[in-house]
């Protein structure tokens, strides 16, 4: 799968309701880099701890990232690609960050965010996540959640004591159980994921599940629209629905599948790819 093609595009919206926009978004094409972060605190403190997320693991990736030596962190889990190690690596140097920033300024204090975190190769997509913003995979028209929400909610969920349906109407689901900022050390969830052609990802903060049925966005990924339309089209919905929150969504598109059989024959006699 050599000079795998991706199509990244992304916007954030602080939607109807909030006076401001606490999420943050970043997108690195040329590394097959796409980050949402979620901001949570006082004053304008969540809009300052996505920033600063975003803002560290921008700057790590720019050092680690697409240059002629790979560089890989000490240490970290043999188990999974080096992509992954990397992009762990980057979220744990972002929580530190928040987090003594948080303990200088007395108006910071308690400051945290969620990420989700996409980093691409032309083989696999090494996936991140802290806190409840999701990554969703989007292939030969089925859709599956790759993160599971840090949050009390989802917790019950796990063990039984709620279903999925309560979970999404319950007034605790804004309550997480782990976020990036909010203590000296965090554990960063990180899996590998194979890459096929065709493949669609979601990265979303919290602003569009609660507006957006799964069941919704997945009838909008079927449509096929490019990677662009496909963003506005989601952060239009979660703002007819109400648009409660900030809403930011990424979606990267991979190359669809190369033609097969005789027409690719054709196509190769044209003087075709």
């Amino acid at each position: 799968m050599k000079n795998l093609h991706l199509e990244i595009a992304g916007r954030t919206d602080k939607g109807k309701l909030r006076d401001r926009n606490e999420d943050s978004l970043l997108l690195l094409p040329d590394l097959g880099l796409a980050v949402v972060a979620d901001g949570m605190g006082g004053h304008n403190s969540g809009e300052v701890a996505s920033g600063l997320a975003v803002d560290i693991i921008a700057q790590f990736a720019a050092k680690m990232l697409g240059g002629a030596r790979e560089i890989v962190p000490d240490g970290g889990d043999a188990r999974i690609s080096v992509r992954a190690r990397q992009l762990r690596h980057f979220i744990e140097n972002a929580n530190t960050m928040i987090f003594e920033k948080a303990r200088a300024f007395p108006k910071d204090h308690g400051m945290g965010t969620t990420v989700v975190a996409a980093l691409a190769d032309e083989r696999s997509i090494a996936v991140a996540h802290v806190g409840d913003s999701r990554l969703y995979l989007f292939r030969k028209g089925e859709l599956t959640r790759l993160t599971e929400d840090h949050s009390l909610v989802m917790d019950q969920v796990r063990h039984g004591l709620i279903t999925e349906e309560q979970a999404e109407k319950s007034n605790l689901q804004n309550i997480l159980t782990r976020a990036l900022g909010t203590e000296p050390r965090v554990k960063v969830d990180v899996e590998d994921h194979p890459v096929f052609r065709g493949d669609v990802l979601v990265l979303c903060s919290d602003g569009l599940t609660k507006m957006v049925s799964d069941a919704e966005l997945a009838a909008v990924l079927r449509s096929n629209e490019g990677a662009a339309e496909t963003v506005d089209r989601l952060i239009a919905m979660a703002l007819e629905a109400g648009g409660v929150d900030n809403v930011t969504v990424a979606v990267i598109r991979v190359a669809p599948p190369r033609p097969r059989g005789f027409l690719r024959f054709v196509r190769r006699l044209l003087g075709g790819r």
